[in-house]
């Protein structure tokens, strides 16, 4: 067990110093004085004697501690401090000082078998907290103030240990023996009494009131709350968790007693159970951006963890209807009648009337007997057989108790649930749009097994008409430069930059939504990655040529010229990504691919198949990196600066307000230069183009 080594070592060392004066510790540390004694100079010395004693070079043959692990031991120490009353404080001063002086070019440390570097490390720390008593000062009254984050999750285990869970540390992680599942009954229990809908209600009627809710893109601002102090930080509702339990339940029940106080114990409850099983909620505006090949999978996994339980899948309404009428264009009208028994053109008028007679948050009951005094003309049993189409007709996400359990949700498949002969219930607009999309796929992916590709052909059709209206022309087609052909999905230019953009209609999975790693892996190789390999090589052969051909599908060729214009990257996919569709996530995980390869335990074959086409990519991306590097004498600096991962509901929010290609470049760079470490696009380019937003509004 390391922190039983590592504490072993601690009390086993003691501080070599007998004064902090400055003047006889220089002398201690042969440090020259003749010029006057620096307090800077003390440190330094005392922070290179760690690391001289500690690191570990890099060699096949020897095996260390990694930091990641190292790093667990402070973990762990609050862990034992919340549960057991353990005093860390001198160990985790200790730990303070060697993380600090470790923290540049250090990859591992030595094992604690060499019990004599691990000794001099040691004694070097606890001079340095001895000469410098107020640098790392801990408290053990206030030791959630610098460990808030682990108190928090320690503090969420032991509550779950007093309901009863059995529950030990590993590892230097929590590990749930048993109980969890008897708690999370409790909880769905409660979820059901007080009824799904009225939950529902309750949540919604909160995002309006705490001003969650954005007018302008018809969403909820449901993001990470992570700041420079951390310690304010405290465990988020998980809203997200909640939502996904009460449409298993949609009822009302008014007569409750105590409503507000059962209310309390759910969401208490929910709380407890998402921060001590998961964790995954962020502390720290660092969190996000300090990131390595060591740590990716596992941040990877907490951004889909967090993105599962604290929010929900939104999208505009009006851009979820637009995006359905034009992507089934392509669809026979006849062929559609067959599987709908209603045209295109009046499925879609069904669509608009529920939307339009829907509250604008929160539940709405939607009524047969409604939608008929707004569409006479059109038949009533046509009406009620494509709202019995679009509801789910039994239970809605039944099995699902745990966040992880993502791949146990189905509400994503149809955005109504049937309440009764005539009565439908709308959970919530924003929440729902992006269902009708999916019920209408669904029913044709019975008869057209190429179905998804055609509509990845009409998705780009789509963003091609979107940019047209909005007087931004563009280029599309293919090319061959020295016999290697290649493909450009679309490519945009402006005065300042040209912007290659590459669809990818890969959706995140369910699986990855449930927090799966190599599902992730898969799902981000073959969206981000993918794309901006397609697009990295076009951005090379326009700085090594300086110009590129293109010839449409209608045999027309076009020269686009570089001219020393910025070059700017996107994977673009149909659906959301969620966090993952960050910049600083997308610099982290594309630099890990070039320090660290991937690979599975698996023995199913198209996995294993999926990973040797991940490792072919990687081999592409860093061939790309390589050629880059000797084509671009900036890039060093910051490699994947113009590398950008959007969805076609952020891009067409960017299109939108644009009126020509300068004016779309102006608008999408906004976000560049800025993070607010939310994970949301949506909420900072709102922070960073309200201004121009309020004056169109104008």
């Amino acid at each position: 067990m390391l922190l039983r080594e590592f504490k072993e070592l601690v009390d086993n060392n003691e501080k070599s110093i007998s004064t902090n004066d400055l003047t006889e510790v220089s002398r201690f540390l042969n440090i020259d004085i003749k010029n006057g004694a620096s307090r800077v100079k003390v440190a330094e010395k005392f922070y290179k004697n760690i690391r001289g004693s500690l690191n570990l070079k890099v060699e096949k043959s020897k095996r260390g501690i990694t930091k990641v692990n190292f790093k667990k031991l402070q973990t762990e120490l609050i862990y034992r401090h919340v549960l057991y009353g353990d005093d860390p404080t001198k160990y985790l001063r200790v730990l303070k000082v060697i993380n600090d002086s470790c923290r540049r070019d250090f990859k591992l440390f030595k094992d604690f078998n060499n019990k004599k570097a691990w000794g001099e490390a040691i004694i070097n720390a606890k001079n340095y907290n001895y000469f410098s008593p107020n640098t790392h000062t801990i408290l053990f009254n206030d030791i959630r103030k610098d460990f808030p984050k682990e108190y928090d999750i320690a503090s969420s285990n032991k509550k779950l240990i007093e309901k009863g869970c059995d529950i030990a540390i590993e590892k230097s992680e929590f590990k749930i023996n048993d109980g969890l599942e008897k708690v999370v009954q409790e909880l769905d229990e409660k979820v059901k009494i007080y009824g799904g809908i009225s939950l529902a209600k309750s949540i919604f009627n909160s995002f309006i009131k705490n001003k969650v809710y954005s007018k302008r893109f018809e969403r909820y601002f449901i993001t990470r709350t992570s700041s420079g102090l951390s310690f304010n930080q405290k465990p988020q509702i998980p809203f997200g968790y909640l939502l996904n339990l009460a449409i298993k339940y949609p009822t009302e029940n008014n007569k409750l007693k105590n409503r507000q106080k059962h209310l309390n114990e759910i969401v208490d409850l929910a709380t407890i159970i998402t921060n001590a099983v998961y964790g995954v909620q962020h502390y720290s505006i660092w969190e996000s951006i300090f990131q390595t090949g060591d740590t990716i999978i596992k941040f990877a996994i907490d951004i889909a963890l967090w993105d599962s339980i604290f929010t929900i899948p939104q999208c505009r309404p009006k851009t979820a209807q637009k995006i359905t009428s034009e992507i089934f264009k392509f669809v026979d009208d006849t062929v559609f009648e067959k599987h709908f028994n209603v045209s295109k053109e009046h499925f879609n008028c069904i669509i608009q009337t529920i939307d339009k007679t829907a509250n604008k948050n929160g539940p709405t009951i939607i009524y047969f007997s409604t939608i008929v005094k707004e569409l006479k003309t059109l038949e009533k049993t046509v009406i009620l057989d494509v709202l019995n189409l679009l509801s789910h007709q039994s239970k809605t996400n039944s099995d699902y108790l745990l966040p992880s359990d993502y791949t146990k949700i189905d509400f994503f498949l149809k955005p109504l649930i049937k309440q009764g002969n005539t009565k439908f219930l709308l959970i919530d607009k924003t929440w729902s749009s992006s269902n009708y999309f999916e019920a209408i796929a669904t029913k044709l992916r019975e008869s057209d097994k190429n179905l998804d590709g055609k509509i990845g052909m009409q998705l780009e059709v789509l963003l091609q008409n979107t940019l047209s209206k909005n007087n931004i022309s563009f280029s599309t087609g293919e090319y061959c430069i020295d016999g290697i052909d290649g493909e450009c999905d679309l490519l945009l230019e402006s005065k300042d930059a040209i912007i290659l953009i590459e669809f990818k209609k890969k959706v995140l999975t369910r699986k990855s939504k449930s927090g799966i790693d190599i599902n992730i892996l898969l799902d981000l190789s073959e969206s981000l990655l993918s794309a901006q390999i397609q697009a990295g090589r076009t951005e090379i052969y326009l700085k090594e040529k300086g110009q590129i051909e293109l010839t449409t599908r209608g045999g027309k060729k076009e020269l686009i010229s570089l001219n020393d214009r910025q070059i700017e990257r996107v994977a673009l996919t149909q659906l959301e990504f969620g966090g993952f569709q960050d910049r600083i996530v997308v610099k982290n995980f594309l630099s890990a691919l070039l320090t660290h390869s991937f690979g599975t335990y698996s023995k199913e074959k198209p996995i294993i198949n999926k990973f040797d086409k991940l490792n072919e990519l990687q081999k592409k991306w860093i061939e790309q990196y390589d050629i880059l590097l000797k084509l671009d004498e900036h890039f060093v600096k910051n490699p994947f600066f113009n590398c950008w991962f959007m969805s076609l509901p952020q891009l067409l929010e960017i299109v939108n307000l644009s009126n020509d290609n300068n004016s779309f470049y102006e608008l999408f760079r906004k976000n560049k230069h800025v993070t607010m470490n939310t994970l949301d696009w949506y909420r900072e380019f709102d922070t960073a183009t309200k201004m121009i937003y309020k004056n169109n509004s104008n």
